[in-house]
């Protein structure tokens, strides 16, 4: 029988190219998102879906369009993973000053990853749309489906997949042996930044798996989103749409072509969730706070930083999330 991973809300995002007027497929599409936010946990993940879509479901094949990779963007609270997918303003060396469209939820629903005897599951079923429309058709995104989701060895090279990689603790470098794949039977395995997985269609039936999906999604609370600001003509009636908010004034980090983030490198100098895991970089979890503290000063965090990992309990902290947790409670 198979073991349960982890539950939590799954919501669906994308973010159209830049100056484009109207989205009318998957070509004015820039950047496909998907986020896992964990029953559990007060942290959620922005998932990077390579090719724009999700994988094809098709039975009894293994043809490319039935797997894609994707990447964790960024980990922290869920309130911080809503800022990312806001609209920004940016300048340009060449073209001066442009803007970024916000990303465009597309869809909500429950999610669970099973583990069963070296294979793992990514599940999910959606609330909204009750129907899905052309946008969801777009991005493969079915009323429910399953697929097969591994984890890549940081260590080994894999063709075609990004060159990034997570600053994996030595705990969960040793479960990947010199397996180039390895199933998602910790859910730690996805809180790191960089981390890369492979998805592989297997059932738009959830009857076809043993796995149970209940509850309901809440994007917009979860997120900190404004519903009554937000567009949301993909999510509820599965239209292609275009974003319609004002960008804040923020310089995005890094290629904005990319996706950019609101914040920047000046948010990654203050005790903000991004700081925080910025000057955070390459810890070895399970720490106490002395090494977050040490941990912090070797990459040169600012003082603002120093002080708030200070101020935390001294306590063990196994994860990542644990820390923003503590964070939160002590800010």
């Amino acid at each position: 029988m198979a073991d349960d991973v982890e539950k939590g809300d799954i919501y669906f995002f994308y973010r159209p190219r830049i100056d484009v007027d109207r989205v009318q497929g998957l070509d004015d599409v820039q950047r496909f998102y998907l986020i896992l936010v964990p029953d559990a946990a007060e942290s959620a993940r922005l998932l990077l879906v390579g090719k724009k879509r999700m994988p094809e479901i098709l039975e009894g094949t293994q043809a490319s369009t039935a797997r894609k990779w994707a990447m964790v963007d960024m980990t922290g609270p869920p309130e911080a993973v809503g800022e990312a997918l806001a609209p920004l303003e940016y300048e340009t060396k060449t073209r001066g000053e442009r803007e970024q469209g916000e990303a465009i939820p597309v869809g909500e629903g429950r999610y669970a990853i099973v583990a069963d005897d070296g294979d793992s599951r990514l599940a999910y079923r959606l609330d909204s749309p009750s129907q899905p429309g052309r946008a969801q058709a777009e991005l493969g995104i079915l009323a429910e489906a399953s697929y097969v989701i591994s984890v890549r060895n940081p260590d080994l090279e894999v063709p075609g997949f990004p060159e990034d990689r997570p600053d994996y603790p030595e705990t969960l470098r040793e479960k990947f042996a010199d397996e180039r794949w390895i199933a998602v039977d910790d859910a730690r395995l996805l809180d790191y930044t960089n981390a890369q997985l492979l998805l592989i269609g297997a059932h738009d039936d959830l009857s076809e798996e043993a796995v149970s999906i209940t509850g309901k999604a809440a994007l917009f609370e979860t997120l900190g989103l404004k519903r009554r600001e937000w567009p949301t003509e993909a999510l509820q009636a599965g239209r292609l749409t275009e974003p319609s908010l004002r960008p804040d004034a923020r310089e995005p980090e890094g290629d904005p072509s990319k996706g950019g983030r609101r914040g920047g490198r000046a948010a990654r100098q203050t005790a903000s969730a991004s700081g925080i895991a910025h000057a955070l970089k390459g810890v070895d979890l399970p720490c106490r706070r002395a090494e977050l503290v040490r941990q912090a000063e070797a990459n040169g965090a600012a003082e603002e930083i120093i002080e708030a990992l200070t101020a935390l309990p001294d306590q063990r902290y196994e994860t990542m999330a644990d820390i923003q947790r503590a964070f939160g409670e002590v800010h």
